[in-house]
């Protein structure tokens, strides 16, 4: 009989044609764990197989968009429903679990062991093929996120066991429901009460909150918002207070940093050590997304530089308090997207472009300015459309009736596109190119809808909306949802 060894990789590969036993020239190997995740006593743990008519059937699952959106336990019952046919075998292709057996599995992992189940009762066997964690719970899974938990997580009705990679019972006690995000395991008590474990298991902050979460999308903050007799405070992943319960909000901006609404609905941020940074004076504080090299080179000894609002009117402060760009406007965005590191400006409801230091770039007296495309961006006055330059050079006047700029974002290949602006003046519909200058009169109103009834039919303003698609952060201070 030949040897055949198996390789580990993250998509699934053929079990070895040239296998002779068991007649498996039909099986596949439906999962294996990334190199990293592998246990540090993975040698010769038996093999998940499929068929191949199973793999096609659950790739077309996967891709489904009803089971990217499912939780882990939604999709395991996917899989499960499927009908896909499951078996284990050692590594001489002998079965050590048959097909037939178990409508879903899992690779072999902590503790030479793998989660399996039948008609959605799960339950966990060792290397042999052999029950040691019966048919009887409702889900187990091994958290998971960037890196696997040296624990398995049983759920039995109302009651989550933590389990060890030897099966034995981690006394936590008192979780009914838990979830796992960034990193973290969040669990619930039976009073609704939130508090944290590892992934050895161990409740590294108990249950005492009625929020409980740590934001990674803007920088992962230094420990978790807190809510605890209705007030927010910000704790350690040991439990430690970092600042008191003693205010009405927390949120997280860019780099990770924390800001703190007091009772006066007035905010501030600390640094990591408990002293003052930015004193609460403002209504609101926001994120800039200065390019770092922009930031470094512009604002040599800065690190952040804030959107803020005070008294109504919103401008920018370093994080020394210092005003850059002065506090008197309506609205100010974060960046400019695809454009230079500027801002859109709103002030007396109209728009603009300023600099990061405060310097008028577009003036602010349009009903609308879009974002900017090779340079030119295109406006709006009393209603009717143009295009200036990036550098306030007039395009086009504004004197048309629509206006689009065909302008690609990005190119393939080696196709290349002529940019050009599509303007309607008086029912005739004009080509233009980036300098101005006509390139082509009364086009065919079937030419224009061929290439641009997509555009035409958006539903006004849909396409000039600057809360939504330009980061416009308004006066009004911030909006808390209790």
């Amino acid at each position: 009989m030949r040897n055949v060894f198996f390789a580990f990789f993250f998509f699934a590969i053929p079990v070895a044609v040239i296998c002779q036993k068991n007649n498996i020239d039909n099986y596949e190997i439906v999962q294996k764990s990334p190199w990293g995740y592998l246990p540090t006593n993975s040698k010769n743990l038996p093999i998940l197989v499929t068929t191949k008519e199973s793999k096609r059937n659950l790739a077309t699952l996967k891709n489904s968009v009803a089971y990217r959106n499912a939780t882990k336990k939604q999709k395991n019952l996917m899989i499960a429903q499927s009908g896909a046919k499951f078996a284990y075998l050692d590594s001489n292709n002998n079965f050590v679990v048959p097909f037939g057996i178990y409508d879903y599995a899992d690779v072999f992992g902590l503790g030479r062991k793998a989660i399996v189940a039948n008609k959605g009762k799960y339950g966990i066997i060792d290397e042999y093929g052999e029950l040691v964690l019966p048919l009887e719970y409702d889900f187990i899974e091994q958290p998971s996120n960037s890196n696997y938990a040296n624990i398995f997580l049983a759920t039995k009705q109302n009651e989550v066991t933590v389990f060890d990679e030897y099966l034995n019972v981690i006394p936590t006690k008192g979780i009914v429901s838990y979830w796992v995000y960034d990193g973290n395991i969040y669990v619930v008590n039976k009073e609704n009460k939130i508090g944290l474990i590892d992934f050895d298991g161990k409740l590294t902050i108990p249950f005492l909150y009625d929020t409980l979460y740590q934001e990674h999308s803007v920088g992962r903050i230094p420990g978790f918002i807190a809510k605890k007799d209705g007030f927010y405070g910000f704790v350690s992943d040991k439990n430690e207070i970092i600042q008191p319960f003693k205010y009405k909000f927390i949120y997280a901006i860019n780099d990770g940093i924390v800001v703190y609404v007091d009772l006066n609905n007035k905010v501030g941020i600390f640094y990591i050590d408990g002293k003052i940074m930015i004193p609460f004076e403002y209504d609101a504080i926001y994120s800039t997304w200065y390019n770092y090299y922009y930031l470094e080179k512009e604002f040599p000894n800065t690190k952040n530089i804030f959107i803020v609002e005070k008294d109504g009117k919103i401008g920018t402060i370093d994080e020394k308090n210092n005003v850059i760009i002065p506090i008197i406007y309506d609205g100010l965005s974060g960046w400019v997207e695809y454009g230079p590191e500027d801002h859109f400006v709103k002030n007396n409801d109209k728009y603009g472009i300023i600099s990061p230091k405060g310097e008028i770039i577009i003036p602010i007296e349009y009903d609308y300015v879009g974002l900017p495309q090779n340079g030119v961006i295109a406006v709006r006055k009393d209603g009717k459309y143009g295009v200036v330059s990036w550098k306030n050079k007039e395009i086009l006047p504004c004197i048309y009736d629509k206006l689009i700029l065909d302008i690609p974002w990005f190119e393939f290949g080696e196709e290349k596109q002529t940019p050009k602006i599509v303007v309607l003046q008086q029912n005739i519909w004009k080509y233009y190119d980036l300098e101005g200058n006509l390139l082509k009169s009364n086009v065919p109103l079937k030419e224009i809808n061929e290439k641009y009834d997509y555009i035409l039919n958006w539903a006004e303003p849909s396409n000039e909306n600057y809360d939504l698609y330009r980061d416009m952060k308004l006066k009004g201070g911030l909006k808390i949802k209790n």
